[in-house]
């Protein structure tokens, strides 16, 4: 019983030592959340931010299959079926089309009006205006990739700025 009281009594012992470098863990972390919000959010945030609003209709949807397993074969999973929405809007007096790369469960719709979001610039970008749902699923990962890399810088300054306390030796 000894083994797990040795290992608390050396986190303790080195608890500035370890908490010291705390900032490297987090620093590795907010660069992986904030990567995958660049990849994943990027048009998305574009949009956001400069796009403009329309309105569309849904003209049709892309079938895809999406299955539980990768190896379907042996698995002898037949998956289900997902949706992409094919919409269409009127931007600088042509007829632009583009599919939503967000899925819909199932493939009622078409002709619904629906509001979008365009690059002025390049109306081929274009993403269905969901409102707080354009966040998803890369708005909780911003979030959580800028605390945790705040932290992490805070505890670069530290690391930079304040010297480890040396261990007093006192004479006897």
């Amino acid at each position: 019983m000894a083994f797990p009281q040795e290992q608390v009594e050396w986190l303790l012992d080195n608890r500035e030592k370890i908490l010291r470098y705390a900032f490297i863990p987090q620093l590795l972390v907010a660069a992986a959340l904030l990567g995958v919000v660049y990849y994943t959010g990027k048009t998305d945030a574009h949009l956001l931010l400069k796009g403009t609003r329309t309105e569309g209709k849904i003209v049709g949807f892309e079938n895809r299959k999406f299955y539980k397993s990768r190896n379907r074969i042996s698995t002898g999973t037949s998956g289900y079926n997902a949706y992409l929405p094919i919409v269409e809007f009127e931007a600088k007096g042509s007829l632009v089309r583009f599919e939503e790369h967000k899925l819909m469960q199932t493939g009622e719709g078409i002709g619904w009006s629906v509001p979008v979001l365009y690059d002025p610039a390049n109306p081929s970008v274009a993403m269905i205006d969901r409102s707080y749902w354009n966040w998803l699923p890369w708005g909780p990962a911003l979030a959580m990739g800028l605390v945790v890399g705040l932290a992490s810088l805070k505890g670069l300054f530290v690391f930079l700025l304040v010297r480890p306390s040396s261990p007093v030796v006192t004479s006897a």
